[in-house]
Parts: structure tokens; C-alpha cells; sequence
């Protein structure tokens, strides 16, 4: 039964049985005798209520019925088996023989407990008692087991021990409760003020920031203004927000976003004085009360220095973002003396500084008001233009350097407002970026782009290809790769004729989701081009990365290249390294025709812009295509 020189005997049975049986015909004479002896034996072994076995030779000799039922084996089953049939594993078996052997050479007894195996491989604890059969002789003689299942005994031995345990801890903790009764009284009441203060505090606080939120600031406006009126000052109301900082959660991720959060309120917290309120009101907004000011005096330098000091670059892990603020200021009492339109006043004036390029500080005026108006509505606008197909694509065609003919379409987005009229990208993308309707509105745009190529394969109009831009937010919607796979699947688009656009912010992430969503298009089919290449943080470590197909040269370069050397040599520049790279270039804003021989003469492939063509509505484009005329 263990690796161990101990041997079972077989209490008299011949060694040559290896079976529970007895012989059929008894011997005669004195064999008579010794088989009646034997019968008994077995009779006794087989009523025995516990496990017995022998062992010899490391195999079973014997197992009485109770052993094998014990560990549910059919009748002489176990017999001529390993002691390794009844053990768990072999370590254990190598275990328990370590420490019974050496007692067993002795002669002496050995009483253990351990968990054993039944025949299914389930696990039980038993109580084995192990002697040699002759303890004069017990290396040669073999080795008797008893067994006896006690899991239940264990189970109510523990249960008992953890009752007692119970009881002690119970009486010990009512002991200790007793004598500390009155400390523990004073203990609650403490704690409930702390908690209490606690709650007060995350009520009137900021809990990423630990900023006052905007309900303790509108406290403190009020009381700033009530104070003001007495002693005659003025308050200041500035509102900021970040630009762009959306970008920073859709491609770094919300818990980049929170530390770039709690940089900016440290930084306004060292700026500003003690008797100032800095507060967080929401997402990247902050609001700063000004108290006791002089706007000719106090109110110019202080708007510089928080726009020197926000935009300064901001380091998370190992990235450095460059974060920059739009402000508003309102002041009391110019522009009013309520609280909510004061700050009303100033929110609306940090929407006219983000209108007018962001990064800069804006004063409040009367008309901003009404821009303020005029944009959120346009926002709810906004919401219903994709129900009431008031969206469109427009498409500029491609043109190819080498051969002068069309070799692709940029669509284009317009929105058909049915009071306003065609309303520009340029003011509304904004207004879907911040309010998420880019997603439904992105998704639309690729749908209706390979729809259209559909129509115009079946007008058998040939198309090579058809490119679309992608936000950052809607490039980082991970059900992205399915949607563009559905609107291939649905227009019968060929993969590689679908091109999507992406800027230089989005590979700067360089995120492990970037990479996976990267890899999913690429695995598509479809071409990937970095758009507006060079007017951001460009690295050609991320080019090789991410094997994109094609760069696409901002317009603000081939703008000026025919007279401003330093735009000249970018283009040429972008241009040698694309070649290097073996990615395709591609010129946006081309209005001339020197800008057109410059492009051709330094190799650029493809170019676009109003030279060739502004963009229009699939029918227009139709028209000029059927003209036949030259594009260049």
C-alpha cells in the first residue's frame, strides 16, 4: 500500500491466492480443520464495519468487503493493485511511506490521518492504522491496514472546534465590549461627525479634484457679490475649458484624462490667491471667482498668466500633452450683478473664444449672448438632421499626377438646414464632436459613401476609389471595424477602394487600442491615410508602426509654396519622405497652377483642391465627368 520495504502477509492464506475466494472442495483430515479456520477468518473480515487489508510486495493480498466498499471497488478488485490505487497522488503516497516506513521497520504500530482516493478519484479522509503482521519479522512479513472513514467525524469535529471558537471570540468581544462601552459610545459619536462632515464635503466638493463644485461656488459667488455691493469692488467670473480635451480620453484613455484634470486644478490652485475660488464644474470645465478686483489692473494679468501656466505642457506617465485652455470672463458689476447670468455671461464667452480658434481669453460682450443661443440651437438641430435626411455628401475629386485623370473622391460632409440653409463643416463637426453625435453622424457618412459608389458602379460611372475622414472619437468607437465592414458587405464595395482618413493625433495615442483598432481595419482591406500630415506632432516611428497607405499635405503648406521658401521646403520635405517610406502623397488645397508644377516637379502623386474642382453633390460630379473635360 507505500513505497516502503513493508510487506502484507496473508493471515494464513496460501501465497499463491491472489483472489477473495476460498477453494471449492476442502482438503480432508487436518486440512479440514485449517479450512474451517480460514472460512471464519473471512467471515470475520467481511463483517468487520472497517476497512482491513494486506499488503505484499507494494500490491493488495487481501481487502475485506468493507475496504472495498470503503473505497468502492468490486469484490477482489483491488487485489494484486498498487498501494497507489487508494492514494491521491504519488507525492503523497511517497509522503505518508517516508513517514510510516521507518516506525513499521521497528515492529511498531502507526496510527494516521489523510485523505485517500476512492476508485472515481474523489478525496476522503480516513484514519489508517498500520502494523506489521510479525513484529519480529516486519520487513519480510507484510503489513496489515485498518481503515475507517471518518469525514464525518472530522466535519463534527470541526464544526464543533469553530462552534467553541465562536463562542469564545463571542464572549470575549461582549467582555471587551462591556468594558469599553463608554469609549465606544464616544468612538460613534466621532465617527458619525466625521462622517457627517464627510458627506458635507463631497456634497459642496469635486471628488476627482477636491476643487469646490458648483454648488459651493455659486455659494461663494453670491457671497462675493453681496460683499462687492457694501464695499464697493468688483468680482470677476472666469470660465475655462479645455480644447480638445476629449482627444485626450478618447485616445489615452478617461484615467489619463483624470490626471490631466487634477494637473489643471493644482495649477490654478498654486496661481490664484487664498480668498479666490477655484472650482471644477463639470468635465474639463473650471471656474474661478475673482473677489476684491481691479479689471484695468488685476484682470490682464491674471488672464495671461492662466493661460501662460495651463498651456504649459503636461506630463502623464511617460507622454507629454500640450493641453490648452479657452476662456471667458464676465464681470460684476458691467455686465450684471446675478449670479447665473454672470456666469452664464462667462460660459458664453468661452464659446466665442473656442469660435475664434481657441487658446484665447475672451471678454464678455451683449452679442455673445445670442451666438451662444444661435449654437445651442444648432446642436438640437443637430440631433434630428440624420432623421430628416438633411445631410449630404459632397466629393472632390483626386486627381493622378502621372496620368491627369481622376482616381478618387473625398466625400465630403454638408448639412442641409431646412431655416439656414447649407450649413459648412466647419460649424457643426465641432458642435458633433463635443456632443458625441459624430458617432451616428460618422456612421452615416461611410454608409451613404459606399452606397453612393454602388450607384455609380451600376451607371457604370468608374470609380476607383472613395476616401472618408474619421474623428478621433469615432475612430476610438470600438464597434467601428464592424460598421465599415457592414457598409462594404451592403454596397458590394471592394475593400481596398475604401479609403479612411485619420489624423497625426490619433497614431500620437500610440495606445494598445490604437494598435488593435489600427490592425482590425487593416485586416479589412481597406487603405489607411494620415490626413493634414504635419500640422501635428509627426514621428516616423508611428508611420512605421502602423503602415499607413498614403500621407495627405495640409493645404496651410501648399498654400503659400510658390512663395514662402520655409512652406517649399516642408512640402518637399514631406514629399522625399513619403518616397522613402514607399507611401503614396497626397497635396490638399491646390488653387494654382504654380502650385500644381511645384507639386508635379517634387514628385508629389496626387492633388486636389479648387483648381481642379470644389466639391459637389454626387449629380454635379456625374455632369463634369460626362463633359470629358481635362482635368489639368
Amino acid at each position: 500500500m507505500l513505497p516502503s520495504t513493508y510487506n502484507a502477509i496473508t493471515m494464513g492464506i496460501p501465497r499463491n491466492a491472489g483472489q477473495t475466494s476460498l477453494p471449492e472442495s476442502p482438503p480432508v483430515g487436518n486440512g479440514a480443520s485449517e479450512h474451517e479456520t480460514l472460512l471464519k477468518y473471512e467471515a470475520i473480515l467481511n463483517n468487520a464495519s472497517v476497512g482491513i487489508a494486506f499488503t505484499k510486495d507494494r500490491a493488495f493480498q487481501h481487502a475485506n468487503r468493507a475496504f472495498e466498499e470503503l473505497f468502492a471497488w468490486p469484490a477482489g478488485g483491488l487485489v494484486g493493485q498498487s498501494g497507489m490505487a487508494v492514494w491521491g497522488s504519488k507525492e503523497e503516497y511517497a509522503e505518508v511511506g517516508s513517514v510510516v516506513g521507518p516506525l513499521l521497520s521497528q515492529g511498531r504500530s502507526v496510527e494516521l490521518e489523510r485523505r485517500m482516493k476512492r476508485r472515481d478519484g474523489t478525496l476522503f479522509w480516513c484514519r489508517l492504522q498500520a502494523r506489521p503482521v510479525d513484529p519480529v519479522n516486519p520487513v519480510t512479513g507484510g503489513t496489515i491496514w485498518i481503515i475507517e472513514d471518518v469525514a464525518e467525524r472530522r466535519h463534527a469535529v470541526e464544526r464543533l472546534q469553530q462552534l467553541n471558537e465562536e463562542l469564545e471570540r463571542r464572549v470575549k468581544e461582549r467582555t471587551e465590549e462591556l468594558a469599553r462601552a463608554n469609549d465606544k459610545l464616544k468612538g460613534e459619536v466621532n465617527e458619525r461627525l466625521h462622517a457627517e462632515e464627510r458627506a458635507r464635503h463631497l456634497s459642496l466638493h469635486d471628488e476627482l479634484t477636491g476643487l469646490p463644485n458648483r454648488r459651493l461656488m455659486q455659494d461663494r459667488l453670491a457671497h462675493a457679490l453681496a460683499q462687492a455691493r457694501r464695499e464697493g469692488w468688483q468680482v470677476a467670473v472666469i470660465f475655462l475649458d479645455l480644447d480638445r480635451f476629449k482627444n485626450v480620453n478618447d485616445t489615452l484613455g478617461h484615467a489619463a484624462g483624470d490626471e490631466v484634470l487634477r494637473e489643471m486644478a493644482r495649477r490654478l490652485t498654486a496661481i490664484l490667491r487664498d480668498s479666490d475660488t477655484v472650482s471644477r464644474v463639470g468635465g474639463d470645465e473650471f471656474v474661478v471667482v475673482l473677489s476684491h478686483t481691479q479689471v484695468e489692473t488685476d484682470l490682464a494679468p491674471i488672464a495671461a498668466k492662466l493661460m501662460a501656466e495651463l498651456s504649459a505642457p503636461c506630463t502623464v506617465g511617460d507622454r507629454e500633452l500640450h493641453v490648452t485652455p479657452s476662456i471667458g470672463v464676465s464681470v460684476f458689476p458691467d455686465d450684471g450683478d446675478d449670479p447665473a447670468k454672470l456666469l452664464s455671461y462667462a460660459d458664453a464667452a468661452m464659446y466665442h473664444a473656442k469660435a475664434t480658434g481657441r487658446r484665447n481669453v475672451q471678454f464678455y460682450a451683449a452679442t455673445m449672448s445670442a451666438a451662444l443661443q444661435a449654437r445651442l440651437k444648432l446642436e438640437n438641430d443637430l440631433h434630428f438632421a440624420v432623421l430628416r435626411n438633411e445631410l449630404e455628401l459632397f466629393y472632390q475629386p483626386r486627381i493622378d499626377f502621372s496620368s491627369g485623370m481622376v482616381i478618387g473622391y473625398e466625400a465630403l460632409l454638408r448639412w442641409n438646414h431646412p431655416q439656414d440653409g447649407v450649413i459648412a463643416p466647419g460649424a457643426f463637426i465641432p458642435i458633433a464632436e463635443d456632443s458625441g453625435l459624430i458617432i451616428p453622424i460618422g456612421e452615416w457618412v461611410i454608409r451613404e459613401a459606399c452606397q453612393q459608389m454602388k450607384r455609380w458602379r451600376e451607371a457604370n460611372f468608374a470609380v476607383q476609389s472613395m476616401s472618408v475622414n474619421l474623428s478621433a472619437r469615432q475612430f476610438f468607437d470600438s464597434s467601428l471595424p464592424e460598421r465599415v465592414h457592414q457598409a462594404l458587405l451592403e454596397s458590394g464595395m471592394r475593400p481596398e477602394q475604401l479609403e479612411l482618413e485619420i489624423t497625426e493625433s490619433i497614431l500620437m495615442a500610440n495606445t494598445e487600442e490604437t494598435m488593435s483598432l489600427f490592425a482590425q481595419l487593416k485586416r479589412l482591406g481597406v487603405k489607411l491615410s494620415i490626413d493634414d500630415f504635419g500640422t501635428g506632432f509627426s514621428s516616423l516611428a508611428y508611420l512605421k508602426r502602423f503602415h499607413v497607405d498614403n500621407l495627405k499635405i495640409d493645404h496651410s503648406f501648399v498654400r503659400d509654396i510658390s512663395t514662402d521658401p520655409d512652406d517649399a521646403a516642408i512640402v518637399r520635405a514631406i514629399v522625399n519622405l513619403a518616397q522613402s517610406l514607399q507611401l503614396r502623397v497626397i497635396a490638399e488645397g491646390v488653387e494654382t497652377r504654380e502650385q500644381l508644377d511645384f507639386l508635379a516637379a517634387c514628385g508629389c502623386q496626387e492633388a486636389q483642391g479648387f483648381y481642379f474642382a470644389r466639391p459637389q453633390p454626387a449629380a454635379a460630379v456625374e455632369l463634369r465627368a460626362a463633359s470629358s473635360r481635362g482635368w489639368m
